[in-house]
Parts: C-alpha cells; structure tokens; sequence
C-alpha cells in the first residue's frame, strides 16, 4: 500500500514508518504493482507504445505520462502527478528521478538514452555478478553491456550476490578496480540506491572475489 503522511511524506505500508501512525491512502498493493511495471515498461523499455516523447537523457514529461497510462490503460482514471511522484520517492531500488515536472528511470534502459547527468560514482570498489560458466570469459574479455544499454554494477559483494541470484544459485562475484578505471577516464555514475552505470568495463580492472569470501557473506545473511 502506498500512503502520505502529513508530516513525514509519502510511504509504503499501512503506517508512517517514522511516526507509526496511519497516513493518507494513495493506492493498493495491486494498483501500485500494475502502474510500477507500466512506468518501468514506459521509461526503460518502450515510450513510444504509449505515445511519449522522451529525451535524449531519458526524461519524459509527467502530465503527459499520466495521460498517457490513462488512454492505453483501464482502471487508472484517478492517477494524478502526486501518485507518480509518491511512487518514485519511495521505490525501494531509487529506480526513478523526478525533476521540474519530468520524470526518468535511472538505469535498466534498452532504448537509447544518456543519462550522463547522473552524478558520478564516489566509491572506488564495485562487483559484478556472474554464473561459473560465464567468468573466465567476463574475466578475459571485459565486462560489456547485452540485455541493457548499460553495465550495472553494484557498490557490494551483498547486493552483488543479490543481483546474481536472480539469474544463477549460486553467482560468482567479479571485483572492478574503479579507483583505477575513474582515473583513466571511465565514467561511473551513481544511477540507484545500490546499482552504478558505465558504458564497460576493461578486463585489466577485473578480478574473481573468493569463493569462501562469498559463503562467508551468505551464510552470516
């Protein structure tokens, strides 16, 4: 359920998290996962499905989304520019940015767009998960992007093995050197809560984390 506290601003669940009491009701948990995947659909993956005008950093006008989800889809006459903004303030990934009445996704595009405004990685250590059968490859050849525009990477071997566990039981974990790769002149940005985006990632900045490392870190979770 996604709800507004007068005093705390928008959350999501049946009370204010910081003052645990009972907010304004935006909308349910199945109007707020339909629209979640309308927006992502929208703004990573086919904007002009619905008609939407996006620029080259991938922004899109809000008023005009709303509009738009209210043509193609049924049920969502009630949707207004505070429900988009509600749902991006508190997306648990930080997939969303809103801005002077535009919205974006900030990472996970196949479409074209540069989201080089992004502000730019201040960590100097990321990871990248891969499967066993993928690693000597990824570690000989670099990393590159295949379903998304972008190489995603992630600030922890944690939220790594997270990521990889979408794909694969048991992902192996790749380290990146980003002190070294920034210095030469790659381009990290911070573009979620936990995910980094760059163009690629040489294989000279590439190394296996431990496999005990790994266990360590999954059997303390």
């Amino acid at each position: 359920m996604l709800s507004e506290c007068e005093e705390h601003g928008y959350y999501r669940g049946e009370l204010c998290p910081t003052c645990n009491k009972n907010g304004k009701f935006l909308m349910n948990e199945n109007e707020l996962n339909s629209l979640s995947r309308i927006i992502a659909g929208a703004l990573r993956h086919f904007p002009e499905k619905l008609g939407l005008m996006m620029d080259g950093k991938g922004w899109v006008d809000i008023s005009s989304l709303i509009d738009a989800i209210g043509t193609a889809r049924s049920g969502f006459n009630w949707l207004r520019v505070h429900h988009i903004e509600a749902l991006a303030a508190t997306d648990p990934r930080g997939r969303y940015q809103i801005d002077g009445g535009m919205v974006r996704a900030t990472y996970g595009h196949t479409i074209e767009v540069s989201p080089d405004d992004l502000p730019l990685a201040e960590l100097d250590e990321f990871y990248y998960p891969v499967t066993e059968e993928e690693a000597d490859m990824v570690i000989e050849g670099g990393l590159h992007p295949t379903d998304r525009k972008k190489v995603h990477l992630s600030g922890s071997v944690e939220k790594a093995i997270e990521a990889g566990k979408v794909r694969t039981e048991a992902p192996l974990i790749l380290k990146i050197d980003g002190k070294k790769a920034k210095k030469a002149g790659l381009k990290i940005y911070h573009a979620g809560k936990d995910v980094y985006i760059t163009d690629g990632i040489d294989a000279k900045y590439l190394s296996k984390v431990k496999k005990s490392e790994i266990k360590k870190i999954e059997e303390k979770d």
